[in-house]
């Protein structure tokens, strides 16, 4: 077995990635409930220039985009529960949790791509976009190193060989 030691050095990155994601999560979703007329004003203004809405029915166009601007903020609470209770779980070793992280965190990954990729935002969304992306790629990537799998196998948690 894993010493608490052990355990708290292989995990202490993911977890710190995990509250570093919700970090910029939240930060984002508070950037987004302060500057929702700019970034409204900028997708409406896109959609008109590319043909995709009709300028005479902006209040239609605006009121339909507001809806789903606050998907993020929602989302944002959903995965802020989501990531504590992962978190906390996380130093039992079960592999369902690192099942479940991983999936979690390709999930995010591809959604933040897709955003970053194809959606009409403000530059300075799509910069903290790419950078929370950025974190959930280091996250992917620490989640597929020996030490951590190691910890979550089907055997339990075994030491990791220094």
């Amino acid at each position: 077995m894993a010493t608490a030691n052990t355990s708290g050095r292989v995990l202490r990155p993911v977890i710190a990635l995990l509250y570093l994601n919700l970090l910029i999560s939240i930060a984002f979703a508070v950037l987004t409930f302060l500057h929702k007329d700019g970034i409204l004003d900028y997708q409406v203004l896109h959609w008109e220039s590319t043909g995709q809405a009709d300028p005479a029915d902006r209040a239609g166009t605006r009121s339909s985009l507001e809806s789903v601007l606050w998907i993020r903020p929602v989302s944002v609470l959903v995965i802020a529960i989501i990531y504590v209770r992962l978190a906390g779980r996380l130093k039992l070793g079960r592999r369902r949790t690192y099942v479940r992280l991983m999936v979690i965190t390709v999930l995010g990954l591809a959604g933040l791509v897709y955003l970053v990729v194809a959606a009409e935002f403000p530059d300075w969304m799509r910069a903290g976009q790419a950078g929370q992306a950025l974190v959930l790629l280091v996250l992917f990537l620490l989640l597929c190193t020996k030490s951590v799998r190691g910890y979550f196998s089907k055997q339990g948690r075994v030491p990791q060989n220094v």
